[in-house]
């Protein structure tokens, strides 16, 4: 026969129990799902691979052509180097878009406000990719232009993998290799052609293998000068040597108008490409006579290098457009 429990056999009891629920308790807090971690994935670029949120919040640019690449895919940006935007891309110098520095320079105190979880660097902006990684997941999405088409498409798919966007950069890049292919075809049927970088009035000519040489290497313009592998940043010419080449096409590219640059290193006002080739040489030339000299879209040579896919679509349509009979 069960005994009822004295005041101090119950004491003990309650007591024994509520010890017993206590150190119970962790064991069921324990079993509680923890917050799930952020899905992730492994974006391979120019510097090798790096872990990325899916969908990141907070990005900060600092490269051109892949700001490029956003915009085509209608991807966020949160933060990015102020630049001399081509005219497509003007809707980036709003003042929503947060200033981060400059595609040279970084501004960290701005970076440490924006806490990001995206950085993208490419070109000009590569060689902090070591310090920006310490700050945040960042990519470098620099292209080599003797592989530009390759790399473009590494990058596109690159970013839209990010926000599950695969099927529109597969679309997208499948319009750019069209294009492209279709200009070839069309360069094939030129005369050759002198590409040439102008700064202010100093004059290098870019052939196939050159900094800007992808006119020929990939857009397929029969050059008028052949490689120098000597000179990766072009040839220095003078007025006096394009006039004795006397080349079909002269195609320009103007640096400071590019940059935006009003004055030169020396504080002297900069000479527009446009004034600096209005002269009797150039105007008795048989690219002058025959209306063939080719002012390219300086922003989107000098500054994106052709390597966004929107920047080469308008390249492709300017180059069709002087090349169709008129």
């Amino acid at each position: 026969m069960t005994q009822p429990l004295t005041p101090a056999c119950w004491r003990a009891s309650a007591a024994a129990a509520l010890a017993t629920s206590l150190f119970a308790a962790p064991a069921a807090f324990a079993q509680t799902p923890s917050p799930k971690a952020p899905a992730t994935i492994t974006v391979q670029h120019a510097k090798g691979s790096t872990v990325v949120p899916l969908a990141p919040q907070r990005v900060v640019v600092y490269d051109l052509a892949s700001l490029d690449t956003m915009q085509a895919l209608n991807l966020p940006v949160t933060a990015l180097a102020k630049a001399n935007f081509p005219r497509y891309m003007q809707a980036y110098a709003d003042a929503r878009y947060l200033p981060a520095g400059t595609l040279f320079e970084p501004d960290f105190d701005a970076l440490s406000q924006i806490r990001p979880d995206l950085i993208v660097v490419a070109g000009r902006s590569a060689g902090k990719y070591d310090i920006l990684s310490k700050i945040a997941p960042t990519v470098d999405l620099s292209v080599n232009n003797q592989q530009l088409l390759a790399d473009m498409q590494r990058n596109v798919m690159a970013l839209a993998s990010l926000w599950g966007k695969q099927a529109q950069g597969e679309q997208l890049m499948q319009r750019v290799r069209s294009e492209v292919e279709s200009t070839r075809a069309l360069a094939q049927q030129q005369a050759p052609g002198l590409l040439v970088l102008a700064i202010s009035t100093m004059i290098n000519a870019q052939p196939p293998g050159a900094r800007f040489g992808l006119l020929h290497d990939v857009l397929g313009v029969k050059p008028a000068i052949p490689a120098d592998a000597s000179k990766p940043r072009g040839v220095p010419m003078k007025m006096e040597d394009i006039s004795q080449l006397n080349p079909a096409w002269l195609y320009v590219i103007d640096r400071n108008a590019g940059t935006g640059s009003t004055t030169g290193r020396d504080g002297k006002p900069v000479v527009a490409s446009t004034e600096l080739f209005n002269n009797e040489a150039i105007r008795n030339s048989a690219a002058g006579q025959q209306g063939r000299v080719v002012f390219l879209d300086p922003q989107v040579w000098y500054l994106l290098g052709v390597a966004g896919p929107q920047a080469m679509l308008q390249t492709t349509a300017q180059l069709k457009a002087v090349w169709s009979p008129r």
